[in-house]
């Protein structure tokens, strides 16, 4: 099992979390806004992914747009050296296996999904913590630790896996679309002629973040909503029941577009976090080539 695909699956998925993040804070707080079902969340405070980024600029400070940062590149850190350590380990191992052979689509889809249901489940509850600052309107967010203890008092475990299912249906869709889309666009590139450069990562990596958006919003909104809810005794606070609940809520008091809130900002963000992704995972496959003397990358 090739560590370098842990490793650098790791560093690739922080440097691209790093550059987007505050594209991310946007979809957060477009996300949870226009609640029915939460009497604060109500109003439609912003208008856009522009809008939002400048107005919490303005209103809260420049800072606010990257509140909870620590905690992606921790659970970004974490997330991306399990889920694709995971797929191009059993990846490489079974076209090792099958010599000549590239492993079926199906078979990617699947891998890619459990790959990402593992690395989702064990990162949930920094994810958590990520939600509930990006809603939040405070500038600075306190110590991992404090955040973790702060939660685990009031909500309990709970609280901590608040949303650790919608997570876990999220990352399956995304991962099982978004790594095959590259690595089986990339391969069909290569195929019918184009090099394997950086041009042909750029497009690889762009529609398979287009694709993985397109699947993955409903899922993500209900996720985002069911994450920053809070166990209060507030009459006028829904708890939302699950995935299935939360999106039958949203459409039917919203309209089933809603499902598709924060389209463009997810979409701005994960492609270009696709394209830094990738690209920057084929760099350190270059980088690993180079200082090991190998022609052809192990992962």
């Amino acid at each position: 099992m090739p560590w370098q695909a842990f490793v650098y699956g790791g560093l690739a998925a922080m440097t691209a979390e790093a550059i987007t993040f505050p594209i991310d804070m946007s979809k957060t707080r477009l996300q949870i806004q226009g609640q029915v079902a939460d009497a604060r969340l109500t109003t439609l405070k912003y208008r856009g992914m522009f809008h939002t980024l400048v107005t919490v600029g303005r209103t809260e400070g420049v800072m606010s747009l990257f509140t909870g940062a620590k905690f992606a590149l921790l659970r970004q850190g974490t997330y991306g050296t399990i889920r694709l350590g995971i797929y191009y380990s059993i990846k490489d191992r079974w076209e090792r296996n099958n010599t000549g052979l590239k492993m079926p689509l199906p078979h990617l889809v699947l891998l890619g999904g459990t790959a990402g249901v593992i690395g989702s489940y064990v990162t949930t509850p920094t994810d958590v913590m990520r939600v509930r600052m990006q809603a939040s309107h405070h500038p600075k967010s306190p110590p991992l630790m404090r955040s973790f203890i702060s939660i685990f008092k009031t909500e309990g475990m709970r609280g901590v896996y608040r949303g650790a299912i919608p997570n876990a249906q999220r990352a399956a869709v995304v991962n099982g679309v978004q790594i095959p889309t590259y690595d089986v666009m990339k391969r069909n590139l290569i195929a019918a002629g184009f090099e394997d450069n950086k041009r042909t990562h750029f497009g690889s990596s762009l529609f398979a973040g287009f694709l993985g958006s397109c699947f993955s919003q409903p899922i993500d909104v209900a996720k985002t909503r069911m994450m920053n809810q809070k166990l209060l005794n507030d009459p006028n606070v829904k708890i939302y029941k699950g995935v299935v609940d939360t999106m039958l809520n949203t459409a039917r008091h919203e309209g089933v577009p809603a499902l598709w809130k924060g389209f463009v900002p997810t979409f701005c963000r994960l492609g270009p976090w696709n394209v830094l992704f990738f690209m920057s995972l084929e760099q350190f496959r270059v980088l690993d080539n180079t200082l090991n003397n190998r022609t052809t990358s192990v992962f």
